[in-house]
């Protein structure tokens, strides 16, 4: 489930992935049964038949997270102050009231978080339009927001993924402009030790499947099964799943899922199913283990389908050969 802050989400201009809009993502996941969203949670669950685990390791020296809160602390040194502005050693002291935490929470629980402080004399209409226009160093401006219960603030991205700074001015009770400055960067697991698959299966299977509307009309090349004994094509495919990376845990918002599932067996391995659409997912249940989940559906069906020859062309009830969307939204 998604840890909310005690900060809400006020009004955005562009949503920015990891930060912005997880009021909108909270509200579609509370309709989705009305208009065919639907609300993800990924994390860490226990290992029971039929429920799938997160595949990402649980050790807290994860070298994934190690890096993201170097990246997060290097964000922090591409803010340009405006001129005069005075970088604090620590936080101020009374804290203005809309400073008290960052004006949007990502609903990640994997992210890596750095805070820093400056004041200035200038107004806080004065530091966002400095900011504007002297945007941190290697970001691109990606939205902001504003309301009557909290000061205006903008926001960053750059360019590894799911990486924001958010630049929030509030005038201070000495009449000093106060900056808060909130970097973040949303690391997805390792992949736990002892995961991948091994080659030792004689064929590798694949056909899709609609467990929701079984009458839905589907590509003949994908509803029937198709095998391969080749030993280089059950290669491929053990490596494509073997580079699948983890769920990020959180509440994803994703896209409609239309109940179509492309299932791939590597007897003696493993037994696969892939969600093209929804949120994406793929469960991989190794022999005589427990399932696991990991994203990039949509990637791995196009891949597969590939070896064996064959344009996947599934788009949920689009046409054949419409281009797809796939899962979108805040994780």
């Amino acid at each position: 489930m998604r840890r909310w802050s005690n900060w809400s989400p006020r009004s955005a201009s562009r949503n920015t992935r990891g930060w912005i809009g997880l009021a909108l993502a909270a509200a579609v996941g509370v309709a989705g049964a009305v208009i065919g969203a639907q609300a993800s949670s990924s994390g860490s669950a226990p290992s029971a038949a039929g429920s799938a685990v997160a595949a990402g390791s649980s050790s807290a020296n994860d070298p994934h997270e190690a890096a993201a809160q170097r990246e997060a602390d290097r964000i922090l040194t591409t803010f340009q102050p405006p001129p005069g502005a005075a970088k604090a050693a620590h936080r101020p002291d009374p804290v203005p009231s809309g400073l008290q935490g960052p004006p949007v929470q990502s609903g990640a629980q994997t992210q890596a978080v750095s805070v820093a402080w400056y004041s200035t004399s200038q107004t806080p209409d004065q530091v966002l339009a400095w900011v504007q226009a002297h945007r941190p160093t290697g970001s691109t401006a990606s939205g902001g927001g504003s309301g009557s219960t909290g000061p205006s603030f903008l926001t960053f991205a750059y360019g590894t993924s799911d990486s924001s700074l958010i630049v929030t001015p509030q005038s201070g009770s000495d009449g000093r402009t106060v900056i808060r400055l909130d970097a973040s960067v949303v690391w997805t697991p390792s992949r736990a030790a002892g995961s991948k698959l091994g080659y030792d299966a004689p064929s590798v299977s694949v056909v899709t499947t609609d467990t929701l509307n079984p009458h839905s009309a589907l590509p003949a090349t994908e509803t029937r099964t198709v095998t391969a004994t080749a030993p280089l094509v059950v290669h491929q495919v053990v490596d494509l799943l073997n580079a699948l990376q983890p769920q990020i845990p959180g509440t994803r918002h994703c896209a409609m899922d239309d109940g179509t599932r492309v299932l791939i067996t590597l007897p003696g391995v493993a037994a696969v199913s892939a969600d093209p659409g929804g949120c994406d997912d793929v469960t991989i249940t190794p022999q005589a283990g427990a399932p696991q989940s990991y994203s990039g559906g949509s990637a791995l069906v196009t891949k597969v389908y590939a070896l064996f020859g064959i344009i996947w062309s599934r788009t949920g009830d689009l046409p054949p050969g419409t281009e797809r969307t796939g899962a979108s939204g805040t994780r």
